[in-house]
């Protein structure tokens, strides 16, 4: 089971978030700054990064939180927007490990492949049929410029977008 949580803070050592949540099979999904200045002067940038973390490593994220003097918050969505989320560290995870792109069907067969293995929990710790669509979540990676897109032959491969990560 996975939870979506909410990170704020300062930069002050934000890198070893990015890689913790890296280490326990999380994502970070968005990174927003803000700067608060007061009239000409600057006084400091704050981040709100949204993250996708497995439930057992809440207390381990929460700690480093701690640490590198932010906060977490747990966010309540819509239970299809949860789901597309869920679904998004699948296809992020299957393409981690992939060497190169690939396209939607090879994604949906390989994320089938993989459930039935059980490498994969739903958000509600149980198999079901109301998963969103593969094609909604791509397109939510692709809108939070976690994925990019290249069209091969007639169809489109995914790929993980190096640039900017968060």
């Amino acid at each position: 089971m996975y939870k979506i949580l909410l990170f704020s803070g300062g930069l002050y050592k934000y890198d070893l978030l990015v890689e913790h949540v890296d280490d326990v099979g999380g994502l970070i999904i968005q990174k927003d700054s803000l700067q608060i200045s007061r009239d000409t002067s600057f006084l400091r940038e704050e981040i709100k990064v949204t993250l996708i973390i497995p439930s057992n490593e809440i207390s381990s994220v929460r700690s480093l939180a701690k640490e590198i003097k932010g906060e977490i918050e747990e966010l309540k969505l819509e239970e299809a927007i949860h789901e597309k989320l869920i679904n998004s560290l699948k296809v992020y995870n299957i393409l981690c490990k992939s060497n190169s792109g690939l396209n939607r069907e090879s994604l949906e067969k390989l994320m089938e492949d993989q459930e039935e293995k059980g490498l994969f929990i739903t958000a509600d710790s149980k198999k079901d049929d109301t998963n969103p669509p593969i094609e909604e979540c791509l397109e939510l990676m692709l809108s939070l410029e976690i994925l990019k897109r290249h069209q091969k032959n007639d169809e489109f491969e995914y790929y993980i977008n190096l640039e900017d990560k968060p």
